[in-house]
């Protein structure tokens, strides 16, 4: 029987990698094809791969103006909107270590991850709970328009070190972070490849929350 997977090792990453700059690098050819849409029971806001690279390297730019440096942890409190991964892959651009969370926790919850956490910044979503800690606040809202700002640079470095983290209580438990390094989005070649048989033609729906796990609410 014919196997659809090869066992075969894939090339190495480039020695300096950004996975934001790796992901957005896919639309590089054709800028004007839809990247993201979200659908709402309003309607559809549908969002070019232009758009998209330049609101996630203007949010990178927001960022590093607030005074956050790379290798900082931003915990993003945020909810289904575009600010999401706008900022999640703003800050991988940026050099920062984005930490999703469920919008449904409280918060307590949220404060016992963040006092775990010990993030630089909070970018905060409208009726999010937020956890009691010092960290500087970034206002979702200044994300809207991220776009219009001036672009920053890809901060370049070694494949292996940390692009983000996601809290996780696994089975059961205390959340627990797990750290994801750039190099993660370079093996999902093999999966969309070998596994899916997707190509540039296809779209995939995405059903759930724009959302990391925490303490188990998925």
């Amino acid at each position: 029987m014919e196997s659809v997977f090869t066992s075969a090792p894939i090339a190495a990453p480039p020695a300096r990698f950004n996975m934001a700059a790796h992901v957005l690098a896919a639309g590089a050819a054709t800028p004007d094809k839809l990247a993201m849409q979200i659908v709402k029971p309003s309607g559809a806001e549908r969002w070019s791969y232009a758009r998209l690279t330049a609101a996630v390297r203007g949010a990178g730019t927001i960022f590093l103006e607030a005074g956050l440096a790379p290798g900082d942890r931003v915990l993003l409190r945020l909810g289904n909107g575009p600010e999401f991964p706008v900022a999640f892959l703003g800050a991988i651009a940026a050099g920062l270590v984005p930490v999703p969370s469920s919008s449904q926790l409280t918060e307590g919850e949220i404060t016992r991850l963040a006092a775990d956490l010990d993030p630089a910044a909070v970018v905060a979503g409208a009726g999010i709970a937020l956890p009691d800690n010092p960290a500087r606040v970034i206002e979702a809202e200044t994300l809207r328009r991220a776009e219009e700002r001036a672009p920053c640079a890809y901060e370049m470095g070694d494949p292996d070190r940390l692009a983000y983290m996601i809290f996780t209580s696994g089975t059961g438990g205390s959340a627990r972070a797990v750290c994801h390094a750039h190099r993660a989005i370079w093996a999902r070649q093999m999966m969309y490849r070998g596994w899916y048989g997707m190509d540039p033609d296809d779209r995939m729906m995405h059903a759930g929350a724009f959302k990391g796990s925490a303490a188990g609410r998925c």
